[in-house]
């Protein structure tokens, strides 16, 4: 098997999630796509979260029928919230399946603000879907530092080799612009405008 990890909050879920799913399914031919839903991230105030099962529900309701992408609760269930926990742990019970770590530009260019993550890179493959340019984007990255870290630009995609130490960084065109911190800071405003118009 091969399996796309997209990890995160999803607080809450966007179309930005779905996007860059169907595109790690497609370029890599993966079997599925995983939504992991962390249930408390080490780089997030626990009090901008929305409640954890609200968030799985809206994963759900996200996906719809979509069958290559399941919502998981995995590091409730693993009792983990470090990235490299999860993937050490998911790889000792899967021991036949594959795994690619997918991400973003911005979790890209941070992902040496996380714990223990040159171990991490070790462990795991990477896929980051970013926009053109990526060659200038991977010169600024953190991960460029690491002499024993491979790094393949993907002008499309293929059954590539899904090892650990290699960082895939997959070119698109198109992009979806939305974030979830735009998202909720959207529906704060709407909410406010409403209480307002109930006041006045």
């Amino acid at each position: 098997m091969r399996i796309g990890l997209l990890g995160g909050s999803f607080n809450p879920p966007h179309e930005g999630h779905m996007h860059i799913s169907r595109i790690a399914l497609s370029a890599l031919n993966l079997h599925a796509v995983w939504w992991i839903v962390t249930p408390n991230n080490p780089l997030k105030h626990a009090s901008t979260l929305l409640p954890y099962e609200q968030r799985i529900k809206l994963c759900h309701d996200r996906i719809k029928d979509h069958t290559k992408i399941i919502v998981t609760d995995i590091e409730r269930t693993l009792n983990s919230s470090i990235t490299l926990d999860t993937v050490q742990k998911l790889k000792e019970y899967y021991r036949n399946t594959h795994f690619v770590w997918i991400t973003g530009m911005d979790n890209a260019l941070n992902i040496h603000k996380w714990n223990h993550w040159k171990i991490l890179l070790n462990e795991i493959c990477m896929l980051h879907i970013t926009r053109h340019p990526a060659v200038s984007l991977t010169q600024r990255c953190p991960q460029r530092l690491l002499s024993n870290h491979r790094h393949e630009i993907l002008q499309r995609g293929g059954k590539v080799p899904l090892i650990p130490g290699i960082s895939y960084w997959l070119l698109q065109k198109k992009m979806i612009n939305v974030s979830s911190t735009e998202i909720r800071n959207k529906n704060n405003e709407l909410s406010a405008e409403m209480a307002s118009g109930k006041n006045g």
